[in-house]
């Protein structure tokens, strides 16, 4: 790591390394504190309203830092379960602030063959046929020890079931070797996809709040800004598998969100290669009021 990394996160954690994903996709003739839902948030507008608490977890809210080295209200998803879970696939490290984040590691040497071994990932825990927000820190390391840039890696998926026969993610951000790309869907069918950075960064945290509305109605966004720049906005577009309603509301889809590293790319694994990422301060919301409040109870910064 870059030793002027710390003394800055110290400072200006969740101030100065703000990334920040809004996923949006909802009715044209929804409006948010008096304007269009098709006008994109301003940071500057989102207040850094302080969580107090550490851990939430509520139905349709839920939040936690890992500083009590578990999981909290969120689950694994993929890779090792049981006691093996808290092994060298996750595992909780120090952070830069004196707590803990959560260390998910994938080794080429652990894959079986299955589709379970191909990374390890959380989901949040919180799902809904409308509307969810998700926020995390993500630090990718840097070093010869992680092969994740050199490779293709999904980070953050929204799954919704369906009964096509086919998988079940609707919008996932892919990182391929240094590049950052969002990939999103309707149905069974190709994927649009934007590649949206170029050269990610490494060895500082960036923070990400995602916004996701199901549209089956060509009423739907995807807002994407990072360190408060926004690299994409797509709109009139379809999200989500299953029927909608004349209110363009989900009535067979039920979305979800989880993080982590999901390794897809078989074809291109290296004798005993590593790929690593941190998160920390993750939570996973419904909408609770304005676009912005729900942003603000996903934010990392306001999670400690």
């Amino acid at each position: 790591m870059k030793n002027s990394n710390f003394s800055t996160k110290k400072l200006l954690k969740g101030t100065v390394f703000s990334t920040i994903l809004l996923f949006s996709l909802s009715c044209s003739n929804e409006s948010v504190t008096g304007s269009s839902e098709e006008e994109i948030i301003n940071p500057s507008e989102i207040s850094d309203l302080q969580s107090s608490s550490k851990t939430t977890n509520t139905t349709a809210y839920k939040v936690h830092d890992f500083d009590d080295n578990s999981l909290g209200p969120f689950t694994e998803d993929q890779g090792f379960t049981g006691s093996d879970i808290y092994n060298e696939g996750m595992s909780f490290q120090n952070d830069f602030v004196g707590g803990k984040r959560l260390k998910l590691t994938w080794k080429e040497s652990e894959y079986d063959g299955t589709r379970r071994e191909r990374g390890h990932e959380i989901k949040l825990g919180v799902n809904d046929n409308k509307e969810i927000y998700s926020g995390f820190y993500l630090f990718i390391p840097s070093g010869q020890s992680n092969n994740l840039l050199n490779k293709n890696t999904i980070i953050w998926q929204l799954y919704n079931w369906n009964s096509a026969g086919c998988s079940n993610w609707t919008a996932h951000l892919v990182l391929k070797n240094n590049d950052l790309y969002l990939d999103y869907r309707s149905a069974c069918v190709a994927a649009t996809e934007v590649k949206i950075l170029d050269n990610i960064d490494t060895d500082v945290e960036l923070a990400f709040q995602i916004r996701c509305v199901l549209s089956g109605n060509n009423n739907g966004r995807i807002t994407v800004l990072m360190d408060d720049t926004t690299l994409i906005n797509e709109t009139n577009i379809n999200l989500g598998f299953g029927s909608f309603d004349s209110n363009d509301e989900a009535e067979t889809s039920v979305a979800g969100v989880k993080m982590g590293l999901y390794c897809y790319d078989t074809s291109n694994y290296t004798d005993n290669e590593t790929r690593i990422i941190y998160l920390e301060n993750v939570a996973s919301s419904l909408r609770s009021g304005s676009v912005q409040n729900s942003l603000n109870k996903v934010k990392p910064a306001n999670n400690y």
